[in-house]
This record gives structure tokens, C-alpha cells and sequence, in this order.
């Protein structure tokens, strides 16, 4: 079996993961250079991810590695790679090894090989792989951002209040979650990272985040 080790500082992350892929891989505690995919799953915090790169590196030379790379570029993290050629992104969030497809994405140096690998084992987890663009948010946490963003601005003016918001987005729309409450699931540090990214990515105004939705994620920082 294909030798799996993960790391990462979302202890959810990686024990959902860790649920998703044991049956068809085997998870190892020990980062050798026996292991062939390894799962970096820190999503925000520059620091952190390249601290942990760093450590990768160190200890081994030839996986595949699949990184989160919501807010933080897969071809950012390239940049900290001796091979970049054995990177690939992940849009890794709470919640996502319950949903039906799992979003990858590759840089220009990313080899063939090394993306079909990371494909290959969530396909054989039952997902389908979506590949999507290496920008900040990827495709669905990048839609969801905003429309979380949008909720946290009407809340903010006063035109409507939470409860209200998350039900009228349910049943007007059949999103399985209100705004309010994906963010909640979501955590408002990740929404906020993201949309960071995003704004610091291409500059437009539609990406400035929503003041109450920046005192959230710094409340939730503060309260862990």
C-alpha cells in the first residue's frame, strides 16, 4: 500500500483526512523517505507553512506532496521547494471529506506523475477530483467566501439578523448551510484568510472584507 504521512496545525483536518484515505493507504507517523504522498494541511499563517516545509525538505526528498492551498499559493510554496516539481495544491477545509469531490490544483512546474498520484487516491476514496485553478480560495471556498462576506455586511447594516439571513439563503436557495452558519463551520479565521489572499491577490474592491466579519476571526483567534 501507497505510504501516506500527514502534517499539518488543523488537528481537524488531519483527522479527516486521516478517516478519508486509511482504507486505501497506509498512514504512517514517521516522515521517511519511504513515504510517498505526504498531506500538508495548514492552510494560513506564512510562518507556520514554511516552517513545516522546511521540515518536509529535511526529511524527505522524493514524495509527492499535496498542500493547502486556499490562501496560500501552490506556486508561492514552490518558491521554498528544492523540487517543485512534486507539489501539488489541495482545497482542504472542515468538512470537505464529506463532500462528493475534492479540488486539486498545479503549478507549471507540477510533473504529470506527481498529480495523477494525489488524483488517483482520492478517486479511489470514492471523489471525484476536480482540477481547479492555483489562485487564492480555488473555486468553491473562493464563492463561498464571498457570499459569507456579503451575509456578514447585511448583518453589519442592521437589514437583517442572523437567524433570518442563514434561513432565507437555505430555503431561497437549498444551500445546505446559511452564510452565517458556513462561516461558523468553516471557522471565521479561514473565511477571513482567504479573502485576505483574495484581496491581496487582485486588489479589487469586491474582495475588502466586511469589518464585522474581520472582528469575528480575530474574537475566534483570541478564544482558542
Amino acid at each position: 500500500m501507497t505510504k501516506v504521512f500527514l502534517i499539518g496545525d488543523n488537528e481537524q483536518l488531519v483527522s479527516e483526512l486521516s478517516s478519508l484515505i486509511k482504507d486505501k493507504c497506509e498512514i504512517t507517523d514517521e516522515l521517511t523517505d519511504e513515504v510517498e504522498i505526504i498531506f500538508e494541511l495548514t492552510n494560513f499563517g506564512d510562518e507556520m507553512k514554511f516552517k513545516i516545509i522546511d521540515f518536509i525538505q529535511e526529511k524527505n526528498s522524493k514524495a509527492t506532496i499535496v498542500s493547502a492551498s486556499l490562501c496560500i499559493t501552490a506556486l508561492k510554496q514552490c518558491e521554498a521547494l528544492k523540487e517543485p516539481e512534486r507539489l501539488a495544491g489541495g482545497a482542504f477545509y472542515p468538512g470537505f471529506a464529506s463532500a462528493g469531490a475534492v479540488e486539486l490544483s498545479r503549478t507549471s512546474f507540477t510533473s504529470d506523475d506527481r498529480f495523477l498520484a494525489a488524483k488517483q487516491l482520492f478517486e479511489s476514496c470514492g471523489k471525484e477530483v476536480i482540477e481547479s485553478p492555483d489562485r487564492p480560495g480555488m473555486t468553491a471556498m473562493r464563492i463561498i467566501a464571498m457570499i459569507i462576506n456579503e451575509a456578514y455586511m447585511v448583518l453589519q447594516e442592521g437589514t437583517s439578523n442572523a437567524k433570518d439571513i442563514d434561513t432565507a439563503m437555505k430555503l431561497g436557495t437549498n444551500y445546505p448551510y446559511g452564510p452565517i452558519e458556513w462561516s461558523e463551520r468553516l471557522g471565521p479565521e479561514l473565511v477571513y484568510a482567504i479573502l485576505k489572499s483574495m484581496y491581496d491577490e487582485f486588489g479589487e474592491d469586491r474582495y475588502r472584507i466586511t469589518p464585522l466579519l474581520k472582528e469575528k476571526s480575530i474574537e475566534s483567534s483570541i478564544g482558542q
